[in-house]
């Protein structure tokens, strides 16, 4: 009985390979696949009839006959792809009556004959994508009444024909992508009711009207990007009040008209960037809850109008880079942009920030404004970002940033600060504080270089530890240095007076202490010298130290109080040596000293010099005689005798 049941089920299986052609493979239930360059024609196959999914590809096969497929009533799926295929007979499909997917991608199609799709009513899916199909018959698609996705992109169409869609009323999926089109005559999608995707993406399309879109109620997705449009009608979008997704991208608009986008509130993804937009309408966005990201990099753009964005609630991503003219941003550029994450600046021309440019980002997690051109930054710029996270500042010509510019956000974890040209003066000193002590959130922090001052370009501002400082006001030029290893400053002066009225200025650095004393020039003539002074904020402090020439801190005696007369003292208060009860300004005094010093070491200079000639005249004289009793004689002096020897 055994037996007999093996005979019985060898047979069956034997039978069913006696249908399976010699270049197909029908492991799988129901299919058949047949691929290889030994097929030529698909009719000599013979297929059998007891398949519903029939996949032929990477074949030699050049045509589809009537005799391909005949009564094959069980298929549902026929996949044609990647063959040679350029012609097909009316009467390649009517075999396949209850066909619900054709796939015709990637032959060498250029046309197909009328009626050729009147038999398959219940063909679902159609794909003629990555063909030569110049033109299309007008009724090709009459009798696909059930036809839900059509797929025609990567083509050569230049021109969709007058109702070539009227009758596709289910269709959901249209792709018209990578084709020729120019544009479509008007009402061609508003046949379409029930479609959700439209693509239309790198044709030629030159505008977008008002009645292009009409009767498009359900799309969710319209792609129009990398095309050469350069204006859309205002009422463009009024009806597509589901819309989802709107791609503008890669186009030639430079304009946009006021309120484009105030009747499309499910919108959640747009982008709008490589187009040479030069300005946007103050007025351009209605509410739009679901907006996630909003794109807008390499335009013409110069500046983001106040409040254009804020109805965009619940944006979390905005890329406004690579615009080469952005210099400014209003303050209310970010107004409502509560929730936003992520806001990317960088590569614009960017020179100055509002102080108040970011205050209704408290949530903003991101910030890059790497590649600007920005030198300062206001000391309060990220305080309301207390959620910051990630900030990018290299390469953005930065100068100097105020020693409290991160000190307020507790969240923050990485900073870029590298490829600046630091100027390493005395407003950088609270910023290496706050460095040394933040190092590992800095990255490369050791490629943070100075620019400037001359004598300390190249050098780490880690590794420095002295800061030089300038002042400069007309014609008057003073330079101070800090050192951190001393606590002291030094002052250098040098100046050309201007003016003849008399003038008071004043300029704020630190004191050792760690307060902050003022130094005062002021020019009471035309022909005197100007030097600095030094004026304690707290006059109380003023006989704890004072401010020397050679920068260290001394001690003022407490017999000598500011502002009293001396025979020889101090002036604490007016900067000045008092002698005999003339007062004697610093620079003076020091010049006078050192030019004093100067004529003594030249007077000494000659005196050794003639002493020296003087001996070497008596060593040559000297050494002219040969006796001792001679140079004796000539030592010692002569007496004369009584007798006149």
């Amino acid at each position: 009985m055994r037996f007999l049941l093996f005979l019985l089920i060898r047979a069956a299986l034997l039978q069913v390979d006696a249908f399976c052609p010699a270049e197909c493979d029908c492991s799988v239930k129901d299919a058949i696949r047949c691929s290889g360059n030994s097929i030529e024609d698909i009719a000599s196959l013979s297929l059998p009839s007891n398949f519903t999914y029939i996949l032929i590809k990477d074949t030699r096969a050049a045509e589809l006959t009537d005799k391909s497929f005949q009564k094959m009533p069980l298929a549902l799926r026929l996949l044609l792809d990647s063959n040679q295929l350029y012609t097909v007979t009316p009467g390649a499909f009517k075999g396949l009556p209850l066909l619900k997917s054709l796939r015709l991608t990637n032959n060498k199609l250029e046309s197909l004959p009328p009626g050729l799709f009147d038999a398959l009513k219940y063909l679902e899916q159609l794909f003629l994508d990555k063909n030569r199909l110049l033109y299309l018959d007008p009724n090709i698609f009459s009798n696909l009444r059930n036809l839900e996705e059509l797929f025609l992109n990567r083509n050569q169409l230049s021109d969709i024909p007058v109702g070539l869609l009227r009758k596709l009323e289910k269709l959901r999926i249209l792709n018209l992508s990578r084709n020729k089109l120019m544009t479509v005559p008007r009402e061609t999608f508003s046949t379409l009711p029930k479609l959700e995707i439209l693509h239309l993406y790198e044709n030629r399309f030159l505008e977008i009207t008002s009645s292009m879109f009409n009767n498009l109620g359900e799309l969710l997705e319209l792609n129009m990007y990398t095309n050469a449009i350069h204006t859309i009608a205002q009422d463009a979008f009024y009806k597509l009040s589901k819309l989802q997704t709107l791609k503008l991208s890669k186009n030639k608009l430079q304009t946009l008209p006021g309120g484009l986008f105030l009747y499309v509130p499910e919108l959640s993804t747009l982008t709008l960037y490589d187009n040479p937009l030069t300005e946007i309408p103050t007025v351009m966005f209605g509410k739009m809850d679901n907006l996630k990201s909003l794109w807008l990099y390499n335009t013409e753009l110069t500046t983001i109008p106040s409040f254009v964005l804020s109805n965009l609630t619940n944006l979390e991503l905005l890329v406004l880079t690579r615009n080469s003219k952005l210099h400014s941003l209003p303050k209310d550029a970010f107004s409502g942009l509560s929730q936003l994450l992520s806001l990317s600046l960088h590569t614009n021309n960017l020179t100055l920030l509002d102080e108040d440019v970011f205050q209704d980002l408290q949530n903003l997690e991101i910030i890059s404004l790497y590649n600007n051109n920005l030198k300062f930054l206001p000391r309060s710029l990220f305080h309301p970002l207390m959620n910051l996270k990630a900030v990018y500042l290299n390469n953005s010509n930065l100068h100097t940033v105020p020693g409290d510019l991160f000190t307020v956000l507790p969240n923050l974890h990485m900073v870029r600060l590298d490829g600046n040209p630091w100027v390493c003066d005395c407003e950088l000193v609270d910023f290496k504080a706050w460095l040394q002590q933040n190092g590992e959130k800095v990255q490369n922090s050791t490629l943070l270089i100075c620019e400037s001052p001359l004598l300390m370009k190249g050098t780490s501002i880690l590794e420095t530890d002295q800061f030089i400082c300038r002042y400069t006001t007309g014609g008057e030029e003073y330079t101070s240095s800090y050192s951190e290893t001393t606590s002291s400053y030094n002052l250098n002066v040098s100046m050309t007076l201007t003016s003849n009225t008399r003038s008071t200025k004043s300029f704020n650095v630190l004191n050792s202490t760690g307060e902050r004393p003022e130094f005062i020039r002021s020019a009471a003539t035309r022909s005197s010298f100007i030097v600095p002074t030094m004026k304690w904020k707290d006059q109380d402090d003023a006989s704890s130290a004072v401010l020397l020439h050679t920068g260290t801190s001394t001690s003022v005696p407490e017999t000598i109080s500011p502002g009293a007369p001396s025979l020889l003292g101090l002036d604490a208060q007016n900067g000045s040596w008092m002698l005999f009860h003339f007062k004697i300004p610093y620079s003076k005094f020091f010049f006078f000293l050192h030019l004093l010093t100067a004529a003594i070491l030249l007077l000494l200079i000659l005196i050794t010099c003639a002493v020296l000639c003087k001996m070497k005249t008596l060593y040559s004289y000297f050494d002219a005689f040969s006796e001792p009793v001679v140079l004796l004689q000539i030592l010692l002096p002569l007496h004369y005798n009584s007798d006149g020897l």
